[in-house]
């Protein structure tokens, strides 16, 4: 009788010490358990962890109006709401950078691929950037011109350049894309998308920006090398990623119209910021 009484009490022990003390029962603990208290093998804990996470998820969801919330995820676009306009601007660096290279390539790689989605941030901030470099590249080239005359013996900042770059540059970077669009949803039967459009023709612009301070140097024909060299680059990532689409829907010469179009649109550009930043 003396043997049973010796074991029993080892047996109880061991099951002691794989509850409380054992490595695993740590890890569960602080794995599921927040803040429950040190009991052993308790049932409990592990019906916390879901009612922490969900109520966790509910939270972050109604701070980011996210999916919970059932705004824009169940189709009601709030054009109130910077939530709507957020995933439009969910971009990191290596991600602008990307799309910056793949605008000024020449390569014929497709600028969405894979998961990309389109982005309002590198366009806005492309479109800024330009606005203000030409309206000063274009002043620093006049006065680099400059010869005095005996109506103009000093040379004056012509800041109407900042005003006319911001409408000529933020209007062609949405009418012509809106334009498209709604033309696309007339004669094709899967249209462009108009946040792809917009930002394609935001980040055609990339190139524009060392064209504009490249002119600054006062040499004419240097200067329309370097915009037409601009508007070839800028030209060929616009038709690259819009062509195959219009190509498949279209016969051959309404793709070839749609093509000369734009081609023109984005020739008028860049003819206008020669002679108007640079004459």
């Amino acid at each position: 009788m003396a043997d049973p009484a010796a074991e029993e009490p080892a047996v109880q022990l061991e099951f002691q010490n794989f509850g409380s003390s054992g490595e695993g029962g740590v890890a569960v603990d602080g794995r599921i358990g927040k803040g429950a208290a040190p009991a052993p093998a308790s049932f409990t804990a592990p019906a916390a962890a879901p009612l922490s996470d969900n109520f966790s998820f509910s939270d972050t969801a109604k701070l980011m109006g996210g999916m919970a919330g059932g705004g824009a995820a169940k189709g009601s676009w709030n054009p109130f709401s910077l939530t709507t306009y957020q995933q439009y601007f969910d971009v990191d660096t290596a991600d602008v950078v990307d799309r910056l290279r793949r605008s000024l390539s020449l390569k014929n790689e497709m600028f969405f691929e894979g998961e990309m989605k389109p982005d309002m941030y590198g366009p806005f901030w492309l479109c800024t950037t330009l606005v203000f470099v030409m309206a000063a590249a274009g002043n620093l080239g006049s006065l680099l011109s400059f010869v005095p005359s005996e109506e103009d013996q000093v040379f004056a900042y012509d800041f109407s350049k900042l005003t006319v770059a911001t409408s000529v540059l933020y209007g062609y970077c949405v009418v012509v894309p809106v334009s498209g669009w709604a033309a696309s949803k007339v004669m094709l039967a899967t249209p462009f998308s108009l946040t792809e459009l917009i930002c394609i023709y935001g980040y055609s612009l990339a190139v524009y920006i060392p064209a504009a301070l490249l002119c600054v140097l006062p040499m004419e024909i240097l200067r329309w090398a370097i915009i037409a060299a601009g508007f070839v680059v800028s030209l060929k990532f616009i038709t690259r990623n819009v062509r195959d689409l219009v190509i498949r829907q279209l016969d051959e010469a309404k793709a070839l119209m749609i093509l000369v179009v734009v081609t023109a649109l984005h020739g008028f550009l860049a003819l206008f910021l020669k002679v108007y930043f640079y004459s």
